[in-house]
């Protein structure tokens, strides 16, 4: 935890790799000093087509965070920005950039390591 899912069309990230777009997000989810570095997953997720804006394949790229509850709205709305900042200066030529915080609830969060 946390998890960093990134949408796209592939289309949007022709002018950087992915591996640039991946390190961007986990680097600036390290640097928020939120999170333990070795908790963040990131992910991207391709799209062949979309429809955004009414647009067929208007490029867009957008980051899903989700994190344990307990982060003030002014940490996640920081962290937010920190990385549309951060992969606009990468993918200059996409206008749609944007990024959303959910929070897991402790109560209700399990995984395979809490199995006893």
């Amino acid at each position: 935890m946390p998890h960093f899912i990134i949408q796209t069309n592939t289309k949007a990230i022709q002018s950087a790799d992915a591996k640039t777009i991946l390190k961007v997000v986990h680097k600036q989810a390290v640097s928020s000093g939120l999170f333990d570095e070795n908790d963040i997953k990131v992910r991207l997720v391709p799209f062949e087509k979309s429809l955004v804006a009414g647009k067929a394949d208007n490029d867009f790229v957008h980051v899903f965070a989700y994190i344990m509850g307990g982060r003030s709205t002014a940490q996640k709305s920081k962290l937010s920005e920190a990385i549309v900042r951060k992969l606009s200066e990468v993918l200059k030529g996409v206008e749609n950039i944007a990024m959303n915080v959910y929070d897991f609830e402790p109560e209700t969060y399990f995984n395979r390591k809490m199995i006893g």
